[in-house]
């Protein structure tokens, strides 16, 4: 497993020379994304809902651009919004949708505990102002117990959402993948690797300090350095050849073609020690007599001998 520093150094490394464009790419997305909720603002309850539709793809379509710039492919300015609105528009919500199907417990209880809270401090107060010292302490009570559930199971929400962190990564390698799919991959990868993925982004928090003293013109190169570096997060789990500076080489064959051909070669070195054994034998083998050449050296035999007598 990588370290964040040596992520990081990858990351840097594979920006090498795409600086520019990286940061570009990011002020494209900064705007276009920016004009989108500025316009759809005017339009009453629909437009923001018209927001939150798009908003998604156009994320995850600037995430793929962010993946192919990484792993030095080519990439247009304005793809993510072909990305966005392709074919896979619907499986990016059902990449979003399945995760929270699995949250769905601490999701409830982070609502019990928020109303809790809320009716607790409410009923504490009333009865504050009316005199009662018992309602006030009954329903301080359920304010207190409130507050601690509710920090308890948003960290159980925080905690076990990551798990599905890299479920946009996967569904851009293996575009064959259901959502469901894709999700259940990432909460096998990230299983004992949380904590590396939280602790990734902290380490840029000096950068992110600097950055702030820029007016956030450095964000523009910083935003896409930390997306890098979590693709080579994503791809050092994965065991993506890519992480440690191998180029694809499209005139590489599938690997299954390759295990046929070594398989029938093996198959062909032990068929031919046999062939061998085989062909010795019939060479050292003698040349065959018939029983009549051995009967004329008999009886040639014989007479000689009769002569000599």
């Amino acid at each position: 497993m990588m370290t964040s520093s040596e992520l990081r150094a990858e990351a840097r490394r594979s920006l090498t020379g795409n600086w520019g464009k990286a940061a570009l790419l990011t002020l494209v997305y900064a705007l276009i994304t920016f004009v989108i909720s500025f316009v759809l603002g005017f339009i009453p309850a629909i437009g923001s809902l018209i927001s939150f539709v798009i908003s998604l793809p156009i994320g995850y379509g600037f995430l793929v651009s962010i993946i192919k710039l990484k792993r030095g492919e080519q990439v247009g300015y304005t793809d993510f919004l072909t990305t966005a609105f392709s074919k896979d528009f619907g499986k990016i919500w059902a990449v979003f949708g399945n995760p929270i199907l699995k949250l769905i417990i601490p999701l409830v209880l982070v609502v019990v505990f928020l109303m809790m809270m809320i009716f607790g401090g409410a009923g504490s107060a009333v009865g504050s102002a009316y005199g009662s010292s018992r309602a006030a302490g009954g329903f301080g009570s359920i304010a207190i117990i409130g507050v601690i559930g509710y920090i308890a199971s948003l960290i159980y929400l925080v905690i076990k959402g990551y798990l599905y962190s890299l479920s946009y990564y996967i569904m851009y390698d293996n575009p064959d993948n259901t959502g469901k799919e894709c999700v259940e991959q990432s909460e096998e990868l990230m299983r004992g690797n949380r904590w590396r993925f939280f602790w990734l982004p902290i380490t840029f928090i000096g950068w992110a300090i600097l950055a702030s003293f820029t007016l956030g013109i450095g964000y523009l190169w910083l935003m896409p350095y930390m997306m890098v570096a979590l693709v080579c997060f994503y791809e050092d789990l994965a065991g993506n050849p890519s992480t440690y500076g191998v180029k694809k080489d499209p005139e590489l064959r599938p690997i299954s073609e390759i295990q046929a051909e070594v398989e029938a070669e093996a198959k062909k070195a032990e068929a031919e020690p046999v062939a061998e054994v085989k062909e010795e034998v019939v060479e050292e083998k003698p040349e065959a007599e018939t029983v009549e050449e051995a009967t004329e050296e008999v009886e040639e035999k014989k007479d000689e001998d009769k002569t000599e007598e």
